[in-house]
């Protein structure tokens, strides 16, 4: 068991570098279920430190007088169950003292043989939709109110002496004053809105018919041109055999009431936005967590594998006294490793980008890339190449430590998968756009199946076995997510056998924070995919025409 713990804490030293950043807070229990790590998110909303919290249960600190015993009851038997906890709200609080709402779910984390020796939990502070549903309940407590206090204007006709008279609220709804003259119903139907008519004369028409009440909501417009929301009521007069018009209308003024619908209606899309963006959050985390996880269970096991394989022979070799077999398998260990290490630093590389804001300079692209080029000829294992470098390459606002790292991986990439060839033939272009800059590096290697063009750039997708082509399957997706760090896209083009086209389009530094980037894209050829795909579709034709008429 304690074995099964080191190889957990050796797990979760990488993992912890995957969510330090997410927004939600993310804690790791041992199998009783105290702390052993916990996120910065973690520490920002609560309050509590790592060093603060390590070693302790986190009911001995978060739980308070406000905290359901229920809720925790229902928790601590899930778990004593070794069952999972999903969405379980429960009122924690920080280390200031502040109550806040959590939704909690808890995965136990078990051994080879089945046992728990851990539990990891993602929380979410969801305070604000609290706050919301609060605000909500409030909202509806008011409007209650509202319609006991409401006062009621009436028109009535006096069938004795055939005249009407309005009450004093008619008036005030309709923006008028008070006169002694008479005003019947038709007087303030006059006052209805246009588009409103229709449906009235229905209703006048289906009570005649049916001797049903009418009850409708309409707009009427007053005195100075405002309109108001009245509902009007009113029962027909059943006389000679027939039913007559009303003598008796009630009216009263709904504005607030609508008023107050439409505010609880924007609250509850508020909520909604919100629960949605808490569920994206969650989901992207799960995401990381779901590629660390496959990286764990594959990728880094086969160097540890061979490192042990080869441990193993080479005590056979050093009991043997064969120096020189020993030397061999020294040799494969120190190469696993070397791997191994290569394997974890790309894998850091990924999670620590966007920890930090960019540094936007100016980069003068042709200089750049001449210098990486520099570093990779400088590779024993790299042949005879012919390079085919523009003139025409821009000068770009972005960040230059991030962009060298576009540069790396797509020209290596380049080299890697053409060196089978006699002479290796790697081009670097560009074009410009209005809205930006689109460039290429395009080689003669292998080549893809146009129809993975999105898979290459996931994280530890491959479309060629790392014995033919080495790598970490790290690199494109570092590409992807620095260039649309930068707002920009990246694809890519090719056949098999025919070679690659890796396009990398980065907008204008005024476009860097535009909200019409997708029409820009959408303006020189780009579309997004298909209804839940990611990424875009070319029509490759379609998006140079555009930068040669100057679009």
């Amino acid at each position: 068991m304690d074995h099964a713990l080191d190889d957990f804490t050796t797990w979760l030293s990488m993992l912890e570098r995957v969510v330090e950043n997410s927004t939600n807070m993310v804690v790791i229990a041992d199998r009783d279920r105290r702390i052993m790590w916990v996120n910065k998110t973690y520490t920002q909303i609560t309050g509590w430190t790592l060093a603060e919290c390590a070693g302790r249960s986190a009911g001995d600190f978060l739980h308070g007088p406000l905290t359901s015993q229920v809720a925790i009851n229902r928790l601590r038997h899930q778990l004593r169950e070794g069952k999972s906890v999903f969405d379980l709200e429960l009122i924690n609080y920080r280390k200031s003292g502040d109550s806040y709402t959590v939704s909690l779910n808890i995965e136990p984390i078990r051994d080879e043989a089945g046992d728990v020796i851990a539990y990891m939990s993602i929380q979410s502070d969801i305070s604000e939709k609290k706050r919301l549903e609060t605000e909500s309940a409030q909202l509806r407590r008011h409007l209650e109110v509202a319609q006991r206090l409401a006062r009621l204007g009436r028109i009535e006709y006096n069938p004795a002496s055939g005249l009407s008279r309005w009450s004093s609220v008619v008036y005030q709804v309709l923006g008028l004053e008070v006169t002694s003259e008479h005003r019947d119903v038709y007087d303030f139907l006059r006052h209805v809105k246009e588009e409103d008519r229709s449906q009235l004369e229905q209703q006048i028409a289906q009570c005649l018919d049916s001797g049903e009440g009418l009850d409708l909501e309409l707009r009427v417009v007053d005195a100075s041109g405002a309109i108001h929301w009245v509902r009007c009521r009113a029962n027909p007069e059943f006389q000679d055999g027939r039913y007559q018009f009303p003598h008796t209308w009630s009216i009263q003024d709904v504005t607030v009431y609508k008023e107050l619908i439409e505010e609880r209606q924007e609250k509850n899309l508020q909520l909604n936005r919100l629960v949605h963006e808490r569920t994206r959050r969650l989901e992207e985390a799960n995401h990381a967590l779901e590629a660390f996880s496959y990286a764990l269970s594959h990728d880094l096991k086969k160097p540890i594998r061979h490192m042990v394989s080869y441990a193993h022979l080479l005590k056979e070799g050093l009991g043997n006294g064969d120096i020189s077999v020993c030397e061999a398998y020294s040799e494969k260990i120190i190469q696993a490793g070397v791997k191994m290490q290569a394997l974890v630093e790309s894998m850091l590389d990924f999670a620590r980008l966007g920890q930090a804001g960019l540094n936007l300079r100016d980069v003068d692209l042709a200089v750049l890339i001449r210098d990486v080029i520099g570093e990779l000829a400088r590779d024993p294992e790299v042949s005879a190449v012919e390079w085919v470098i523009s003139d025409a390459l821009p000068t770009v606002e972005a960040d230059p430590i991030l962009l060298r790292e576009v540069w790396i991986n797509l020209i290596d990439n380049a080299l890697k998968y053409s060196k089978h060839q006699n002479v290796s033939r790697v081009e670097v272009g560009a074009s410009q756009h209005r809205s930006g800059w689109v460039i290429f590096v395009r080689d003669n290697g292998r080549g893809f199946d146009a129809s993975h063009a999105d898979q290459i750039f996931g994280m530890f997708q491959r479309l060629i076995s790392e014995d033919v082509v080495p790598g970490s399957g790290i690199g494109l997706a570092l590409v992807k997510r620095i260039v649309e760090s930068h707002n920009g896209r990246v694809w890519a083009e090719s056949e098999l056998g025919s070679g690659a086209t890796f396009y990398v389009y980065l907008p204008n530094t005024e476009s860097y924070h535009d909200e019409d980037v997708e029409l820009q894209l959408r303006a020189c050829g780009l579309r997004p995919r298909e209804p839940g795909s990611e990424g875009w579709n070319l029509s490759r034709d379609t998006f140079f025409g555009s930068l040669s008429s100057g679009d």
